[in-house]
């Protein structure tokens, strides 16, 4: 049986130009913002999306829709059991 893997899918550049004064750090994060991250934490440009968040979610609509991965369709193997 092959074991190939599907090529990984382009990341969308759509979420990756949050506007300036949208931005938010550890420091201006509100209760109610998206935490959904960009960046390395070590970096002085990282930040956090900022939009308003899904109640009870930590991340807005547009992060929580792309934090979700499908779950992938897993091979069935079936082993003999052993003589008894």
């Amino acid at each position: 049986m092959d074991n190939i893997k599907s090529p990984p899918t382009p990341v969308s550049t759509d979420d990756l130009n949050i506007p300036l004064a949208q931005r938010k750090t550890v420091k201006t994060l509100l209760p109610d913002d998206c935490r959904w991250p960009f960046g390395d934490p070590l970096e002085r440009d990282f930040h956090f999306c900022g939009k308003r968040k899904v109640e009870g979610r930590p991340y807005c609509e547009f992060h929580m829709r792309r934090s979700f991965q499908p779950a992938r369709a897993r091979p069935v193997y079936y082993r003999p059991r052993d003589a008894a």
